[in-house]
């Protein structure tokens, strides 16, 4: 008889909700946790790629320098994110014309610290000055279309 009422016991399921419910709890918790990670990484990714653009057409107008351009992408990036996330800006010009800004960032990796300078991203632009025509002595009529 003893036997037949233990048997009978685990058969039944009750109880079994209190064990089900902490570990899917904590299951749900982890995933939600790393969707809102995932989103870190992509919105800081995105505002790094962001900075760099607006920083190489800043650096490519008329009367700016590359410098800048770095200086610009890095003063967008302090604005957008929190100050854990640093991020390092260089620019260069080309001898086309061709304006380039890379920002230096750190990826989020646990909240909003993770290792620095492991997302790179590059901005273009075409230099203004590279766009103005070249006159010589004796060219300025052909410039304009007369022969």
């Amino acid at each position: 008889m003893r036997k037949l009422n233990w048997q009978r016991r685990a058969r039944e399921e009750t109880g079994a909700a209190v064990v089900e419910y902490p570990l899917v709890a904590i299951l749900v918790s982890f995933v939600a946790l790393f969707v809102m990670q995932l989103c870190l990484v992509v919105h800081t990714h995105n505002c790094l790629l962001d900075a760099a653009s607006q920083g190489a057409r800043f650096a490519a107008q008329v009367g700016n320098s590359p410098e800048d351009g770095a200086n610009r992408a890095e003063e967008i990036v302090r604005a957008r994110l929190p100050s854990a996330l640093t991020a390092r800006a260089e620019a260069s010009e080309d001898q086309q014309g061709r304006v380039q800004v890379t920002l230096y960032g750190s990826v989020p990796l646990i909240a909003v610290f993770g290792p620095p300078e492991t997302l790179v991203v590059h901005g273009n632009a075409i230099s203004e000055r590279a766009l103005q025509p070249r006159l010589r002595k004796g060219d300025e009529g052909r410039e304009r279309g007369t022969p």
